[in-house]
This record gives structure tokens, sequence and C-alpha cells, in this order.
């Protein structure tokens, strides 16, 4: 039977039993993830929520629903390969000034979080991501990864759970002392070889799929052996099977994260320009190396605060929830005041400067990476204030263009790229014969700019197609 996609999702067909038949999308141009030429009248052959056959001759049984998408455009699902599912996308769950604990509670923000983490799937899904992985949070998120596999309704979901670090610093986010739920603090140690080794026991004895370490710039004189000590947190890892990532602030320590064995480096270098010594050892180490840009962009967020201005939702298909929309809304009341008060104008002017200066830095950066072989993935650090879970990936991904990347390869980050940093690579990231049947149908053509993932119109996680006018929440009152 033939189906047009619109008649098909009116009737329902594409319901709890997603696999009761081969689904077959036909006449679509796609991108396969892989960065080759795009597939013209593909046809693309979905059963059992996986991928059985790609090209343009597949052969379409009679029972099969067929799809049609012509004059669309398809790639797999998006990866957003660093998210913080115990963070809100506002400054309840990031308490980075010691004004905010005055605010917020964090310990009814996780609860808040931890029983309604389909909100967050929602918006992903609703986005076009249909993988992500939490680069660190508290425990509580490390049992979501079991229920997203296989999932019809949720992204595919890898969690690396509490992270390791060395920093307490009180004018810093004081990670150990404050940042607790539950009794469980959501950073571990590393203050000698016996605490870090207890600390990564921990972290796998939890069910984590990853090892996080939180490396601020050390102290003078503890660099040596802190920076020794990520080898012996990098070799546990590898011991337990673990993916070894590694959160970074200068080019210095990035090189000693990669030579301590670290697999992802969790966010680009913005500090300072690269060098050939550090392109070498990404490229003949196989590091993946995330680009994180939209977060070097929160000096806007507090210039809006201080200037009164009102919130912005970068959002095109309403894919954030209404609390989220209304927890910032009402944050912008509460803290305009404070942060008023607590930046004059000197530095007002530095975070503009920087911020420019970080954006030029990192887009440089990449670029560079990129034209010598380093493997790229796109990642947004959504969950901290005003980047939001789901639709961040559209302004990352125009970020990555904007530094002079062809928007073939930037889908190749955003996908391929992305699972290869969750260590997923073998299951999903691209189109092709046994991979999950993750993904995006387009009205607008992503190989010529990206930004035409804001023209999504459905998407398919494992089998299942949803149509991102019934995921939005354009239709509740709360939205704008």
């Amino acid at each position: 039977m033939k189906l047009y996609l619109p008649l098909l999702l009116t009737l329902g067909l594409m319901t709890a039993n997603a696999f009761a038949q081969q689904q077959v999308f036909k006449g679509a141009t796609l991108y396969d993830g892989n960065g080759g030429e795009p597939i013209a009248n593909s046809v693309v052959v979905v059963e059992q929520g996986t991928i059985s056959c790609v090209g343009t001759d597949c052969a379409i049984p009679e029972s099969a629903e067929i799809i049609d998408v012509s004059g669309k455009f398809l790639t797999p699902g998006l990866v957003d390969s660093h998210v913080h599912y115990a963070a809100s996308g506002w400054f309840d769950t990031r308490r980075i000034f010691p004004m905010l604990r005055e605010v917020y509670d964090l310990d009814k923000a996780q609860d808040y979080l931890r029983q309604n983490s389909a909100e967050l799937d929602r918006s992903y899904l609703c986005s076009g991501v249909t993988a992500v992985f939490d680069t660190g949070s508290f425990p509580w998120t490390i049992a979501l990864e079991e229920t997203s596999v296989g999932s019809v309704e949720k992204p595919r979901f890898v969690a690396s759970g509490q992270l390791i670090t060395h920093d307490t610093h009180p004018a810093g986010k004081d990670v150990l002392r404050y940042q607790k739920y539950e009794n469980t603090r959501e950073f571990l140690p590393m203050g000698s070889d016996e605490e870090a080794l207890g600390s990564v026991a921990a972290i796998a004895a939890s069910g984590s799929s990853a090892v996080k370490v939180w490396f601020t710039p050390p102290a003078p004189q503890q660099a040596d052996e802190l920076r020794d000590r990520l080898s012996v947190i990098g070799n546990a890892a590898h011991r337990n099977k673990l993916l070894f990532i590694v959160h970074v602030e200068t080019l210095k320590d990035a090189k000693v994260a990669i030579r301590a064995g670290a697999d992802v480096l969790v966010h680009g270098v913005d500090s300072t320009l690269v060098d050939d010594e550090f392109i070498k050892l990404v490229t003949e180490n196989n590091v993946v190396y995330q680009t994180t840009m939209t977060v070097l962009l929160d000096g806007v967020t507090i210039l809006d605060l201080m200037n009164g201005d009102a919130p912005h939702f970068d959002d095109p298909n309403y894919c954030i929830s209404p609390r989220t929309r209304q927890l910032v809304r009402d944050g912008y009341e509460k803290l305009h005041g404070p942060f008023s008060q607590n930046f004059g104008p000197a530095q007002r002017q530095a975070l503009i400067l920087s911020t420019g200066a970080n954006i030029f830095r990192a887009q440089h950066n990449l670029k560079r990476l990129l034209e010598e072989g380093g493997t790229i993935a796109a990642a947004t650090d959504a969950g901290n204030p005003q980047y939001y879970h789901g639709p961040s990936i559209y302004g990352e991904m125009e970020l990555i263009q904007a530094a002079g990347v062809p928007a073939r390869e930037v889908i190749v980050m955003a996908t391929k790229n992305g699972a290869k940093a969750m260590g997923l690579e073998g299951t999903l990231g691209t189109v092709e014969v046994g991979k999950n049947a993750d993904l995006v149908v387009l009205a607008e053509d992503p190989g010529k700019d990206v930004a035409a993932f804001r023209s999504i119109t459905h998407v398919m996680r494992f089998g299942k197609l949803h149509s991102i006018a019934d995921l939005s929440y354009a239709s509740e009152k709360a939205v704008d």
C-alpha cells in the first residue's frame, strides 16, 4: 500500500506497534552521514527498528508501508554528544555564583528533573536529536541509559555519571562542597592516586559507560602531580572498559589528557590557538574533539540579565517545555537585580571582548583540526543556563559552518562522529544497513546549509515515526 507522509500520520498508523511491518522511505535526497555525495531519489527500508536496505533499487515488499518523502531530505538522527540531564537550562542547577545559592534549592531542582526526564526526551526528539551523551551528572541519570536502549519514545542515552575533579575553589563552582543531592556528590575526588582509583571504582560500580575528569587549571604547586594522576585515572577507566573523557581548559592540559589516554576531549580548545603537536596528538590517538561553542556565549546571557532584557528562546519548532520557559522568565525577574549589582561596566566590557575572542579561537582551531584529519563531534553542553536541551544543536551546527566547514562535513560531525564519541558508532550515526532506524526528514537541503535542520518535519526513533507537530509544545498556553 502507498500512503503519503501527512496522511500516514493523520491516520495514526505509526502507533505503539511500530514494528508491525516494513517501512520504506521513498524519494528523498539522502545524506547518509558518511560525508559523500547525497543519494537522490533514495530508498531506505526499515524492519524491526533497524535499517535493512539503503540505495535506489531496494526491493520493496508489497506489504510495506510506503512513506513518500519525494522532494524532502533525509539524514541520520542528530547526535548531541555533550549534554547534562541533571541541568535544566537555567541557573537553578548551575549555581556558579554564590548569590545563586540563596535563590535556588539544588535538591528541589534535581527532584523535578529526575521525575520529569521525559520532558527532555521529548525536547530532543522534537529537535531531531535521537542520541545524547550525558557527560557528567548526578548518579540518578545512569538508569536512563538502560531504558533508552530500543526505546521509540526517547533518544538513545549514554551516561557518564559522577565526575572526578581536583577543583574545590570557593570562588568557582566549589563542586565538592556544594553540589550534592540525596547525600551523593556529583563530583568525586582525586587528591591521591588511591583516592582517584577509588573514585573510578565507584563510577564503574554505578553502571556508568564513561569516566569523566573535570580538570580545571591546577595550582602550580600541584600541577605535575595532578597531571600525572590523569594517566592513573585513564588506565583504570580503560581497564574497566569505560570511555575516558576529559574536560580541560588549556592547550597544555589538553595535550596531557590525550597522553593520559583520553578518548574524548569534551570541550574544544578556545583559550589559545592549537599547534602542530596538538594536531598530531589528536589525529594519531584517534581522539574525538567536541566543539561546544554555543556555551562560549554564556556572557551574552549574563549581559542580558544585567540589562534587564527579556529571555530569548532559539527554538523554531517550540521544543522547549513550557515549564523551562517559565523557569527562565521568572529567573530573569529574580536575577536582574543581583547580576546588575555584582557586575560593573568594566566586567561587562570584558565579557563582550572575551566572548568574541573565544569564539574566534574555537572556530579557527576546529577548522584547522578538520583540515588535518581530526575527528570532530558537534556538541552543545546543553543544560547550562540558556543552552536548552534539544534545539541548542542548531546553533552549534551553524557556528561550526560559520568557521568555514562545509555543510556536509557538519552533518558528519553531528551524526557519525557524535556516535563515535558515545562509543556507539557500530549501531547508530549513519544511514547504513544494520544501524538503528534513527532518521530525520527535512523540508530544506542540509547539504547546502545546516540551518535546514530548523525545517525538520519528522523524526524516526528506532523505527517509530514522529511528527514534529505532535512533539512540539506550540499548542500549549505557556509557549510564546
